[in-house]
């Protein structure tokens, strides 16, 4: 009887040894597999906890009572930029084809991107049709916002247009986007062969600086509106920002066999803090194959003025002011990293009102928060808000850090504080006109839970 204890209690003792040995091996894995599950339960996904905005979102109550809205009487432009949006995009567009009966053209820009015609300055070969969503990355406005509220319109006297405008706040662009395209293996090829300090030029004669400073150097009553003193960057600025690309770039007194590195090897190569201000010269002032960071904000100020100058005016001869037709939400990216259900509710209501049923947007926001989490937690390569920058020998770098550099930097600081306050405007940010201030401290409750 004895022996047979002893032997049961051998036994168990090797069965508790293996369990716990199972549970060792497979500790990282059972993390994994939690941080996969997140979005089933509705918590957010460690990446996004370590996030930290630098601003909550503006909050966003339910109206009393929401527009009575006919979407087949509409068209829908979704806009938005490189980092700003590119798969949220579609998803809102897939939001409204999917509970109405509303269609996309099935191309992936309503027109061609960075582009317009030589004499207008517009887009070119606008043709967006009622009861029709589209999605646009990186327009050029850069006429006069008389010409680009028709052609928005597309010259047609009964359309009506509901523009969303993904924006998000500069320093989270340009560190996203320098973590996206230094990242290994290359995600982009075109990273591989783009020249970041070339002068690029429009049909061979015009010149980014030359299409942006008309609206960058208007006079304090329209620079006022948009939450800015001084104009948002000066004729010189655009030249510092060369001298300064070239100092960077392909140049071995900066850095021993540089000058052989195209712009992906610099990116990974350089110290983070100039990989940096490199990428971010680049998603300033190139403005065929990059520039997006300067082009956002132009097109800021562009809706916004034809939200205020022409909104009593008459658009295209019928007798019905653009302000009845043109009507335009801007929503951050970043807002929607914070409270993708939240915010799905708030872009739900600009474009459809009372055309579904509140149960319904509800069941789409919290459908978009599962499969935005499980993007998140799977690892998506475009998603990096949360991530660290990680250097070819190991190094991790601390976003923080590069947003001090960044703000901190001579030229880059001033231009993106400025690219800040008006993008701050847009969004219903307080906006200190003399600079861009701190972090408002306020706490948002998500929207569920506010009962509404």
């Amino acid at each position: 009887m004895v022996a047979m204890t002893t032997k049961k209690k051998q036994l168990l003792s090797l069965a508790l040894g293996c369990v716990f040995l199972f549970y060792i091996i497979n500790l990282n894995k059972i993390s994994h597999v939690g941080d996969q599950q997140a979005y089933i339960e509705g918590s957010i996904p460690s990446q996004l906890l370590r996030a930290n905005p630098r601003r909550e979102a503006v909050p966003y109550t339910v109206p009393d009572q929401l527009p009575d809205i006919d979407p087949t009487e509409w068209i829908f432009l979704i806009i938005h930029y490189h980092k700003t949006g590119h798969d949220l995009s579609r998803s809102l567009r897939d939001f409204i084809t999917n509970s109405t009966e509303l269609k996309h053209n099935g191309e992936e820009n309503a027109f061609a991107r960075r582009h317009h015609d030589q004499y207008t300055k517009c887009p070119k070969d606008v043709d967006m049709r009622r009861s029709m969503i589209y999605v646009q990355v990186s327009p050029n406005f850069f006429c006069d916002i008389s010409t680009l509220a028709k052609e928005l319109l597309s010259h047609k006297k009964k359309t009506k247009i509901k523009i969303i405008h993904l924006v998000r706040n500069p320093f989270s662009m340009a560190i996203s986007n320098f973590n996206y395209h230094s990242a290994y293996p290359v995600i982009e090829p075109w990273v591989m062969t783009a020249q970041p300090c070339a002068e690029e030029k429009f049909f061979g004669v015009q010149s980014y600086p030359e299409l942006l400073l008309p609206t960058f150097l208007q006079q304090q009553d329209v620079m006022g509106g948009v939450g800015l003193d001084n104009p948002l960057m000066y004729p010189e600025d655009f030249k510092a920002l060369s001298e300064r690309c070239h100092a960077l770039y392909q140049n071995s007194f900066n850095r021993a066999g540089s000058e052989k590195w195209n712009y992906y090897n610099h990116l990974r190569h350089l110290d983070p803090t100039q990989g940096l201000e490199l990428a971010t010269i680049q998603m300033c002032s190139s403005g065929i194959n990059g520039g997006d960071l300067l082009r956002m904000a132009n097109n800021i100020i562009k809706l916004k003025e034809i939200e205020q100058q022409l909104a009593l005016e008459d658009c295209t001869g019928t007798g019905v002011p653009c302000g009845e037709r043109i009507h335009t939400l801007t929503l951050s990216l970043d807002w929607f990293i914070q409270d993708p259900y939240g915010m799905t509710i708030r872009f739900l209501d600009f474009a459809l009102g009372n055309a579904i049923t509140k149960g319904e947007k509800i069941r789409i926001a919290q459908r978009y928060r599962q499969s935005y989490y499980r993007k998140v937690s799977g690892g998506d390569s475009h998603i990096t808000k949360g991530k660290n920058v990680e250097t070819p020998k190991g190094h991790v770098v601390d976003p923080v850090l590069l947003e001090n550099m960044l703000r901190g930097h001579e030229l880059l600081g001033r231009v993106l504080g400025n690219v800040e306050r008006v993008v701050d405007d847009a969004l219903g940010y307080p906006v200190d006109n003399g600079g861009g201030g701190e972090q408002d401290e306020q706490d948002v409750v998500p929207m569920e839970e506010r009962g509404e």
